[in-house]
């Protein structure tokens, strides 16, 4: 069975969820560093105070405690602030999700609503057009109106190639000076005056030239594109006529079966949907940039990290653990030697922790991307109106499990393409009819006259009914 557009919108609704959890989920990871960081700080400044205890006096409890008190505490309020920051951020990220999260079931509502309007706009408009093509006078008059539009297209095409055909040949008469020389003095016309050997020479040079033909010729290129348009607007004007008394009989119908409030209502809900698509792109775009902002407060480059790592780097140069390591080495007992390698391990473990931060923050920046190219297929999946009742997809297709697994932008673009090719359209009203008017009353028009001119008729009929339109 397949997977309605309304279903595989609130999946792709469930997949962003999951993202974002998964996303949080990484965040949260940032914040362990965090105390990690601190931790280790706190069991390097306790091993040195152990050491100065034990053999070193120039590095003594209390030199130890208020120079690394001073960086802990520096390093503290550098994260505190930046806790602050994560917090006002997350604060105005929720509220901006939670929105996001009311104005996305709102348009399930107004989808839902539109969707039965759309629905019961159809049906309407095939009773309508059910009923004109049993009208014998529709049948009549559709007939007529298909008959005219097959005259009509001939002539245009007609007057089509005679304007192309006098396009290519008045310019070779016209830059003929004999021609034209005999033209304008009205020869072979009662127009013409001339007497005695200027009669002679022109009677001369229009034998030369075949002047009669000519002048024939010429005469047909310039005025029949002229009479043909005559013509034409005269039997567009008559197929105006039959179609006023179609669309006279058609609005009845309609009037009577109700499908103008259905077109109405429809249409009403339409512009609702856009606006709340409006909407819902606005608060998107919010989500997008606090989401990276907060991205960018966990990176290792970010200026909150640069100040704390900075201190940090600062007091440990001001005590070098090599030095220590050396000083350990020259005493007889292993118990400095312990303190040391304990400085050491935490420094070792210090440095593997920026590794890993970076290394995390680039799979946040990953998922981050991740998120904000799944709002952009969201939004392009109902700019295309997937999201319709009449739209389907393929039951293979396990959107779910897709985004799940997705780490990147490239897995979020993998996504769309499989979407794509497993979306399907069921048919309507107009469609089944090859319609393709702008308006639903025109739809209506073009159905009705195609059922009523027959098979043979149908297509000059449609047509007919589609000039109208233009």
């Amino acid at each position: 069975m397949t997977i309605s557009g309304p279903e595989m919108h609130r999946l792709l609704m469930d997949g962003y969820k999951d993202v974002q959890q998964r996303l949080d989920e990484m965040r949260s990871k940032i914040s362990s560093i965090d105390s990690q960081r601190d931790q280790l700080g706190d069991d390097r400044s306790d091993a040195l105070v152990s050491l100065a205890e034990y053999y070193l006096p120039e590095l003594t409890r209390d030199a130890i405690e208020s120079s690394w008190g001073e960086v802990r505490d520096r390093v503290r309020q550098v994260l505190m602030r930046k806790e602050d920051h994560r917090r006002r951020v997350s604060s105005a990220l929720a509220d901006a999700n939670e929105r996001r999260t009311l104005q996305e079931d709102r348009l399930l509502e107004i989808n839902s609503e539109f969707d039965e309007a759309k629905l019961k706009q159809d049906e309407l408009a095939a009773k309508v057009e059910s009923e004109l093509a049993a009208d014998e006078t529709f049948v009549s008059l559709s007939q007529r109106a298909a008959m005219a539009e097959a005259a009509l297209e001939r002539a245009e095409a007609n007057l089509n190639e005679i304007e192309q055909d006098a396009a290519r040949k008045l310019p070779g008469y016209e830059n003929s000076s004999l021609f034209t020389y005999l033209r304008d003095q009205n020869y072979g016309t009662d127009r013409y005056g001339k007497r005695g050997f200027t009669r002679r020479m022109d009677r001369w040079l229009a034998k030369y030239i075949d002047y009669h033909k000519a002048s024939q010729s010429y005469r047909f290129l310039a005025e029949t594109p002229d009479q043909m348009r005559k013509i034409i607007a005269d039997d567009r004007a008559a197929l105006d006529t039959v179609m006023d008394e179609l669309e006279k009989r058609r609005d009845l119908v309609v009037k009577r079966l109700g499908l103008a409030a259905a077109v109405a209502k429809a249409e009403q809900l339409g512009k609702r949907r856009e606006s709340q698509l409006v909407e819902l792109d606005k608060t998107r775009d919010e989500t997008d940039t606090l989401e990276r902002e907060l991205t960018d407060l966990e990176d290792t480059r970010g200026e909150y990290y640069r100040e704390a790592v900075s201190a940090i780097r600062q007091q440990l140069a001001e005590i070098d653990t090599r030095d220590l390591a050396s000083n350990a080495r020259r005493t007889p007992s292993l118990t400095d030697d312990q303190i040391v390698a304990r400085i050491q391990g935490v420094d070792q473990q210090l440095d593997d922790l920026d590794g890993d931060t970076r290394r995390h923050h680039d799979d946040i920046r990953d998922m981050q991307r991740c998120i904000e190219a799944l709002g952009r297929l969201m939004q392009r999946f109902r700019a295309a109106k997937f999201d319709a009742a009449r739209s389907h997809f393929e039951p293979s297709l396990d959107i779910l499990d897709l985004l799940h697994r997705a780490k990147n932008e490239r897995d979020i673009d993998d996504a769309w393409d499989r979407l794509r090719s497993a979306q399907r359209w069921g048919p309507t009203i107009g469609k089944q009819l090859g319609n393709v008017a702008s308006h639903p009353m025109s739809q209506v028009l073009i159905g009705a006259m195609a059922l009523a001119a027959g098979a043979a008729m149908k297509d000059h009929a449609g047509r007919a009914a589609r000039r109208r339109e233009r």
